[in-house]
């Protein structure tokens, strides 16, 4: 008994230990080590080996594995998000939008919000990206879904863009990899009004304060000092 108790307690620190692998980005290792797990879990095992093989962007052997990981029983939400988000990535956007709009009805999660939104924007279709946007920003992504909105909405209304990349401005982390990112897009949206000056001014204050941020010295030098 002492020995089953220990075996399966391996097992699950084999899982996490994956897990840690894969948010370090450590994907062939992390593949190395569910591989020997899809005995003990043939669900899970299987399911993050699709998440592996997505993030490595071999998204036929993701495919085969989020299948063989449903036929053993995964849940629906994991699926149709892992689904959609695989379609999304392979520019099949009618599945992408009906699976993603699955995975949130089933759970409201603003991950997977985020990436519905993201097939509107992908398409270019504003009405769908706003939708999910939105629907993230109420679960809870407030600063992702703003800077998201703001571009979305870049082409058509570059006014409402600006108020919407500034509102994320605010809620960012200085250590967000998104702050710099409002800042140059607000610029974008400034030239597309024709504030040319306010424009610049926004590159040298990110400039300033983000002096490694390559697009927007390439910006400014083709605006002019």
């Amino acid at each position: 008994m002492l020995l089953v108790v220990a075996s399966l307690a391996m097992a699950v620190g084999d899982l996490n230990y994956a897990r840690q692998l894969i948010e370090r980005g450590e994907y062939a290792l992390a593949a190395v080590t569910l591989k020997k797990q899809l005995k003990d879990y043939p669900v899970e095992a299987r399911y993050l080996l699709a998440e592996v093989y997505t993030l490595e962007g071999n998204l036929s052997d993701a495919t085969i594995f989020l299948e063989a990981a449903r036929e053993r029983g995964l849940d629906d939400t994991r699926y149709y998000a892992l689904r959609g988000r695989l379609a999304l990535l392979r520019g099949d956007w009618d599945t992408a939008w009906a699976n993603l709009r699955s995975a949130v009805a089933l759970s409201g999660l603003r991950r997977y919000a985020l990436d519905w939104g993201l097939v509107g924007l992908a398409q270019g279709k504003l009405e769908r990206a706003m939708l999910g946007f939105e629907k993230a920003q109420r679960a809870g992504a407030v600063a992702e879904a703003q800077f998201l909105q703001g571009l979305a909405l870049l082409a058509s209304s570059p006014r409402k863009a600006l108020e919407k990349l500034r509102a994320a401005q605010s809620e960012l982390s200085a250590e967000s990899p998104l702050k710099p990112q409002a800042i140059y897009w607000q610029a974008r949206a400034l030239e597309r009004m024709g504030q040319i000056n306010e424009a610049r001014s926004t590159l040298r204050f990110l400039l300033r304060t983000y002096p490694d941020y390559g697009p927007a010295r390439e910006a400014l030098n083709r605006l002019g000092p």
